[in-house]
């Protein structure tokens, strides 16, 4: 807006040479006014934005023309006449991301949510901090010189992200706790038949067997083994914390996989598994270990709800196609089931019923299967206890 002066004042043709005067040291007054109100404006709003614990920075050309202190101190300052890509040291996989928040923006679309990148620091720049950041931003679109901008707040999550990774492990060994019996027994019944087959290779050894007898004692020995080297393998793949690797899957070898580990535990417990798996299902875009984790998260919270009942426990796990676009898995009890006034509350993190748990299960099963951009849900069972339900999209 330029900057008015006394001659774009306007006047009366009525007023006299006083008058006149007079109207104009008026206007003036009241635009010396007017501009004071704006430059305080301007002032307080730069205060916030330099002052901010939030990184602002704007966005032109898929350029970096601003940067606020907080924004420095995250990325550097900004060089003399330098302005650098958006793109400058961010994740190569969230460069996609990242161009797609700015491109809708520009487009009047901006996301409400928000996206999550990763932004690599150089090694003279971390001081002992993890060389990786992630920040979460949002974005607004503005006029800058003129011309439309991306203004992007932009929050260092780093430490949150870390928290939920260590969280994520606390949870998933939780998990294989309960099943740990149930592990111990599959290694334990193939060290038995190792065992066996040792014992037999001894005594055609000193019978004098033939090359034929000892071939097939030696192969069983060998096929032994290598399922307690899989046990163990998976065991290992399962204890390990990460984001979800998303490629094509049969959704019932995750569920198979969850109940061969819990089996044990199960029959132990007396718990009965019906399983409804939909034959040839359709495929599923997502990681087998996560979706595992779910299953096996889910199917151990249904045996601890019935742990104090004598007779009648079951789980019923079923999978089925969901319309075309997605496949839904649930998990089933006959236990007590969740009260209503509760059943909102169970997702939230650290809330629990149970004294020796930590309330992060079903928090993290919420997250992965979000991640997958699925839906996990809560509803009463047919069964008489809880039904837990998951949706994942059909892989095109």
């Amino acid at each position: 807006m330029p900057r008015k002066t006394l001659h774009d004042v306007p006047l009366r043709s009525s007023d006299g040479p006083e008058d006149r005067q007079a109207s104009r040291r008026d206007a003036a007054c009241s635009n010396c006014r007017d501009w004071e109100l704006i430059e305080k404006t301007e002032q307080r709003f730069r205060d916030l934005v330099e002052n901010s614990p939030t990184g602002i920075c704007i966005v032109q050309d898929e350029q970096v023309v601003y940067r606020n202190p907080e924004q420095q101190r995250i990325f550097g300052p900004l060089e003399e006449g330098l302005y650098p890509s958006i793109y400058e040291r961010i994740h190569p996989e969230d460069w996609e991301k990242l161009r797609g928040l700015i491109q809708s923006t520009l487009s009047g679309h901006a996301p409400q949510a928000g996206i999550d990148f990763r932004f690599i620091r150089l090694s003279g720049e971390t001081m002992g901090e993890l060389a990786m950041k992630w920040l979460h931003c949002r974005s607004s679109l503005i006029e800058h010189r003129g011309r439309p901008a991306v203004l992007i707040n932009m929050l260092d999550v780093t430490k949150a992200r870390e928290m939920e990774r260590l969280l994520n492990i606390q949870a998933r060994m939780s998990s294989l706790g309960h099943v740990a019996a149930g592990i111990a027994h599959e290694i334990r019944n193939h060290l038995s038949v190792i065992n066996i087959y040792v014992d037999a290779a001894e005594q055609a050894l000193e019978t004098g067997g033939d090359r034929g007898e000892l071939e097939e004692v030696f192969g069983r020995i060998t096929e032994a083994s290598g399922k307690i080297v899989s046990i163990i393998l998976r065991v290992m793949d399962f204890s390990k914390a990460s984001g979800p690797h998303l490629k094509r899957i049969d959704i019932n070898k995750p569920i198979e996989d969850a109940l061969m580990l819990s089996s044990v535990m199960l029959r132990k417990t007396g718990i009965e598994i019906i399983k409804n798996l939909v034959d040839d299902p359709p495929s599923c875009l997502a990681d087998s270990q996560l979706i595992e984790q779910v299953i096996l998260n889910l199917v151990t919270n249904a045996a601890e709800s019935m742990k104090a009942m004598e007779q009648g426990k079951k789980i019923r796990v079923t999978s089925a196609p969901n319309g075309g676009n997605t496949v839904v898995v649930s998990v089933a009890d006959s236990g007590p089931g969740v009260p209503s006034n509760l059943a909102q509350r169970i997702f939230d993190p650290f809330f629990t019923t149970k004294v020796s748990s930590t309330g992060i299960g079903l928090s993290l099963c919420q997250r992965i299967i979000n991640d997958h951009g699925g839906v996990l849900s809560i509803s009463p069972s047919e069964l008489g206890g809880a039904e837990f339900s998951f949706t994942l999209p059909v892989s095109p």
